[in-house]
């Protein structure tokens, strides 16, 4: 097994790091959304600016019909594919699990703990402050251990049990305890998950010449967890009055997501 998941693990450092810090200060911007709306627009310019990268205009140009174009598209056989489709499922079930109630966590607090607004901002950058620190942490430690036990399942079974245990926290404690307690474990599970995943999903890969198309195709799990989560919370929450369906909903996704890596046979 290639050692990916060290390298992996920087990959996956950067992106628990700026959600949570992206989080906190738009809790600092809770009663000024504009100045908020303002510094997004500002830190997106210097993304865009850093992006930059050297002309293609002297690289070797490939002839490519519309026929070519359009069978690239084509998306792999199940038949021949099915631990492609798995890992896919295991991203969407994981992305729902953690977005269905990270998306949410300000309301959860207003609505579920019942604290004002100015209170909630305070609880959420504390929040985010322990999910910085815990989800860097799994997550440059987590990569390397995978590495050192040749084993990409184990990490990804922990991550998934770490979500449904931090979920539980305040469905079972509807407090800021619970909340923080929330905050800790769930967002350790998301660095450990998030230092794995990419390693996990090139071992899936069901042709390495097509790489970016087969990334490409598991990235859409992302988009499909991160839309389709809080719009499940969304919906339980106008149905029901209350999150309460939302927590146990989140729960379960997780074990989903470990019987789909269970099944994962090119996989250790």
């Amino acid at each position: 097994m290639p050692k990916l998941c060290g390298t992996d693990s920087f990959y996956g450092g950067g992106m628990v790091t700026g959600q949570p810090i992206g989080t906190m200060i738009g809790s600092r911007m809770i009663n000024n959304a504009q100045a908020g709306f303002i510094i997004g627009a500002v830190i997106m310019g210097f993304r865009i600016r850093g992006a930059c990268e050297e002309s293609s205009k002297d690289m070797e140009r490939t002839k490519m019909t519309l026929k070519d174009l359009a069978v690239s598209f084509h998306f792999p056989k199940f038949s021949t594919s099915r631990d492609f489709y798995k890992a896919f499922g295991c991203r969407v079930c994981m992305l729902l699990s953690y977005q269905m109630i990270s998306v949410y966590q300000l309301y959860i607090v207003e609505d579920y703990v019942h604290q004002t607004k100015t209170e909630a901002a305070g609880t959420i950058a504390t929040m985010s402050i322990i999910t910085m620190v815990v989800s860097l942490t799994a997550s440059l430690i987590s990569g390397p251990i995978s590495d050192k036990m040749h084993t990409h399942k184990v990490p990804v079974i922990i991550a998934s049990l770490l979500f449904a245990i931090g979920t539980a926290m305040p469905w079972i404690m509807p407090s800021v305890t619970g909340m923080y307690l929330y905050a800790g474990i769930a967002g350790f599970g998301y660095g450990v998950y998030s230092a794995i995943d990419q390693a996990l999903n090139v071992d899936v890969l069901p042709n390495k010449e097509e790489a970016g198309k087969g990334l490409g195709i598991l990235n859409l799990a992302t988009t499909l967890g991160q839309a389709v989560g809080p719009s499940i919370t969304s919906a339980v929450k106008t149905v029901t009055g209350t999150s309460t369906a939302a927590f146990a909903i989140s729960i379960v996704m997780a074990p989903c997501a470990v019987g789909f890596v269970l099944s994962l046979r090119k996989v250790r």
